[in-house]
């Protein structure tokens, strides 16, 4: 019986330190994973540019440093160098099956368990992290574009209008009239307005703008072509992308450029121009005017 103990004594003893010999020599394959919102070369971008890199890869000190070795559709490699020690990681990418326009970054390193669980090498801790950082940045617009964007189904039907072309110098002045003849032709129909207002420009002739602007309304209101006041729909029911802006007015082109980026992004085709929705009391703003608007893009 006293034999039968020792025995199995010995085995344990024997099987643990097999198992501890294992942990500190035996490699073995760990992986990390972050999902992106983007297409592959979108996604390479965030590796290739060091710009987009910067804004995502995490360091620890002034010290690290983070290059891309070379890259290739679908893999990255990259060197990552902290104060302790230098190492190169290879990066693969691929389509993510639940998604085929979005794809999955996969990290696998070979480590023991003892390097891995108990004493971690700091350049495998700050890749892994970053790829984490790397999910939740991608996956932020705020972050990624500078702005919030997002996706509002439309819900308004119609909209009275008028146009003209203007200058730079006289938009301001001319946004303002066309606004107040709409709102006064609106209170000639008797007619309830709840204070929308739209508005959106494209470039005209030589140093022209041709401007829009609008009152939502219901659509029985009545047109007048004698006044040049006219009727447009919204395609009511599809959706929009949406950003709220808040700054000088003569800044907000930025949001249009963002915007316009996240619908190349997601292959998402334009319905119309993209129009402000002004939030802001007022209109006819001028360049230097702290406004809030809503800059919104029907899509498909």
């Amino acid at each position: 019986m006293l034999k039968g103990r020792k025995f199995i004594i010995i085995l344990l003893l024997g099987m643990t330190g097999l198992v501890l010999l294992s942990s500190v020599s035996v490699p073995i394959q760990f992986s990390s994973r972050a999902k992106v919102p983007y297409s592959l070369d979108r996604t390479m971008d965030q590796f290739r540019s060091t710009d987009q890199l910067a804004k995502w890869f995490l360091k620890n000190s002034d010290e690290d440093k983070v290059e891309v070795i070379s890259s290739k559709p679908g893999t990255i490699e990259m060197e990552v160098e902290t104060e302790e020690m230098s190492r190169e990681y290879s990066i693969h990418i691929s389509a993510d099956p639940a998604n085929r326009k979005h794809c999955i970054v996969d990290l696998s390193v070979y480590r023991t368990i003892w390097k891995r669980w108990f004493d971690p090498d700091p350049t495998d801790e700050l890749v892994v992290a970053s790829l984490k950082e790397l999910e939740a940045f991608t996956n932020d617009t705020q972050r990624f574009y500078g702005y919030a964007i997002n996706k509002e189904q439309i819900t308004d039907s119609c909209y009275l209008f008028m146009t003209a072309h203007v200058t730079d110098s006289t938009k301001a002045m001319v946004t303002k009239q066309l606004f107040d003849s709409l709102s006064h032709y609106i209170q000639t129909q008797e007619q309830d307005w709840n204070g929308r207002r739209i508005f959106y420009e494209q470039p005209g002739d030589s140093s022209q703008l041709n401007i829009f602007t609008g009152t939502v309304v219901t659509c029985s209101m009545p047109t007048s072509a004698a006044l040049g006041i006219g009727q447009k729909k919204l395609p009511s029911g599809k959706e929009q992308l949406t950003a709220v802006y808040e700054g000088p007015y003569k800044d907000i082109h930025l949001v249009y450029k963002a915007m316009d980026q996240y619908r190349k992004d997601y292959s998402l085709v334009g319905l119309m121009l993209p129009f402000e929705d002004f939030l802001s009391p007022g209109y006819g703003y001028a360049p230097d005017d702290t406004v809030k608007i809503k800059i919104c893009l029907p899509v498909l």
